[in-house]
């Protein structure tokens, strides 16, 4: 990494991470560069007057000359796109353009190396953009957390309507670690002064948690009885289809990563606390934080 003040290229960084990733860079001694895929999507950190070390650039996905604008010019990127069939052709894209702008250190979220005959369609999709990383890129490394406490979102639904949890994970538990503490680690190989050695590093949170742990968890944030309904792969797929209304590709990523965690036990401790030098975010602090989420508004409230 140059000893100038460095400039960070974020992909991504309207998402969960890449905003958090923004938000760190924003108080660190670097130029951070946001880049949309919308021109009018608003600014995940908002520019203070003052402030001169956070900027925004659009650019098509699908235009490695776009991208070479975003990379200009820049010494480290951040690659994360949105999840999607489209994904390997986007990342593949972003990393060619950073290899032409002679962006020297790529640090890319990725996911767990799933094992044969173990099948996660969307993890063989970052296999492809990890393996063309490796042969493109000199200095990388590919960040693989199992899942953020984040992905609680997606059910907000049914857990403030209904008080349930549906899913196919039986008793078996996934390990969830908070998408700031993901960034942490980020921040902190994109700035290392030194060239970074770890080509792959498995981001686990503090504890592995079942369905039925959750409910119990989140029956004690909201004061109210909230109940896991575990179902069959197949209901649960239909279920994300018929009324969740989830594409075909992400019903099916969500039911695969239930049958990975019964089939292959998640870790059940953390591998971070020496990578962010404190302990990670438990589960319990995620919920308290955004308990507004999964509690149920008065119906009065709704209709207003």
């Amino acid at each position: 990494m140059s000893k100038n003040k460095p400039t960070i290229v974020v992909f991504g960084c309207t998402g969960a991470v890449g905003t958090e990733v923004m938000l760190q860079l924003s108080t660190a001694d670097c130029l951070a560069r946001g880049v949309l895929r919308n021109p009018g999507r608003p600014y995940p950190v908002e520019i203070r007057k003052g402030q001169s070390n956070i900027t925004y650039l659009s650019a098509d996905l699908n235009s490695v000359e776009e991208l070479k604008k975003a990379c200009f010019g820049g010494d480290a990127l951040f690659l994360l796109t949105a999840t999607s069939p489209e994904q390997v052709e986007h990342e593949i894209n972003i990393i060619d353009a950073a290899k032409q702008s002679g962006i020297k250190r790529i640090v890319k979220l990725s996911s767990p190396i799933v094992q044969l005959p173990a099948k996660v369609e969307v993890s063989q999709w970052h296999g492809k953009i990890d393996d063309y990383l490796s042969q493109n890129i000199a200095e990388y490394c590919c960040l693989r957390p199992h899942s953020f406490m984040q992905n609680w979102e997606r059910n907000t639904f049914t857990i403030r309507y209904f008080g349930k949890i549906y899913g196919a994970l039986g008793n078996a538990q996934r390990n969830y670690i908070d998408c700031r503490d993901v960034a942490t680690v980020a921040v902190n190989c994109l700035l290392a002064h030194a060239e970074l050695k770890e080509r792959s590093v498995v981001l686990a949170g503090p504890q592995a948690i079942s369905n039925v742990e959750m409910a119990a968890k989140l029956s004690r944030v909201t004061g109210r009885e909230i109940e896991y309904v575990d179902i069959s792969p197949e209901e649960l797929y239909s279920q994300l289809i018929n009324k969740a209304k989830l594409p075909k590709w992400l019903a099916t990523h969500l039911v695969e990563l239930d049958d990975l965690a019964i089939s292959i036990p998640e870790p059940e401790q953390d591998t971070i606390t020496n990578l962010i030098l404190r302990r990670p975010r438990i589960m319990d602090e995620y919920l308290q934080e955004n308990r507004r989420l999964f509690t149920r508004k008065p119906l009065w409230k709704l209709l207003f």
